[in-house]
């Protein structure tokens, strides 16, 4: 594998869970939240890699070359035999879409062996993952055993909330393991109801993780109205979205989270600089079709 010379590397990115495709109609997108981020951090100039499985199969040999292509490591990805690559079957309902996830995957199967964790480089790594990859216990346990036995510099942890392939245990467990959550309006009901908060927002939220948890920052992200971020004894930082062309949301999350980490802990910014930075990327991705479409990384850099 061959990598683009990038100087003065000191911050990677390690994405843990899905590999899947977004299929529609005769269409196969390859995707997953963990990969698209993973591809964001490395074509704005990080170093990436993706701990996940795929299948022993035609959608699994394609998403091996594709992630080739995108010069994401992809040494801690394993292809199985008798489980297929994942996929979601995505129906459109007028301007609503559902998505049909098949069970068991691959990447329900995500394990993670000693001499990954020592390639690990503690202290210098940023762990991200997302609440999705947690809907099987093997996939679980593996996450467990990877932030058990290293020292990453941060956890990132995506609520992402997927049909029922979430629990007030998994949304426990990603609040006791996260230095930086990222959310959105819609999941900051969901959690604020758990928590027994009075109110849905982001103020509220942060105080209670603040107090209760390891989380030192709370990304809130507002589709159209921008994002928030609220950073533990910091004034909170809100951005607005740019007045784009809107043409496909798909991964716009994913690439503000990549750009953020990128901008915030590689290229060490501030947060409002890298918040603003990261919006321009996600301006860029909703702009065009894809979740990953390919740019220039001196247009944000």
């Amino acid at each position: 594998m061959r990598y683009h010379a990038v100087k003065e590397i000191s911050m990677k990115l390690l994405s843990f869970g899905e590999i899947l495709f977004d299929v529609f109609g005769d269409t196969a997108t390859l995707g997953g939240a963990p990969l698209n981020v993973a591809a964001h951090y490395r074509q704005l100039g990080g170093e990436s890699s993706i701990i996940s499985a795929v299948g022993n199969d035609e959608l699994g040999e394609r998403a091996l070359d594709e992630i080739e292509d995108l010069d994401v490591d992809p040494s801690m990805i394993e292809m199985l035999d008798g489980t297929p690559t994942g996929r979601a079957d995505i129906t459109l309902h007028g301007k609503d879409a559902t998505y049909e996830f098949n069970y068991p995957a691959a990447w329900d199967r995500i394990r993670i062996y000693d001499d990954d964790i020592d390639e690990i480089e503690d202290g210098n790594t940023i762990i991200y993952f997302g609440t999705l990859a947690l809907r099987s216990t093997a996939s679980f346990l593996s996450l467990q055993k990877l932030l058990g036995e290293t020292a990453p510099a941060e956890v990132f942890v995506d609520i992402n909330l997927r049909k029922d392939f979430y629990s007030d245990d998994i949304l426990s467990y990603c609040l006791d393991n996260a230095t930086i959550l990222k959310i959105n309006d819609d999941e900051i009901e969901v959690l604020s109801d758990m928590l027994a908060l009075e109110k849905a927002d982001g103020k509220e939220l942060s105080s209670w993780l603040f107090d209760n948890t390891a989380v030192e920052t709370l990304l809130l992200t507002r589709g159209k109205k921008g994002s928030n971020l609220f950073i533990k004894d910091e004034k909170p930082i809100h951005v607005d979205c740019s007045n784009v062309n809107v043409v496909d949301t798909v991964g716009a999350g994913d690439s503000l989270s990549a750009a953020y980490l990128f901008f915030r802990y590689e290229k060490k910014l501030s947060p409002a600089d890298a918040l603003f930075k990261a919006t321009a990327v996600a301006d860029y991705v909703v702009s065009h079709k894809g979740a990953i479409p390919s740019y220039d990384a001196s247009l944000f850099v």
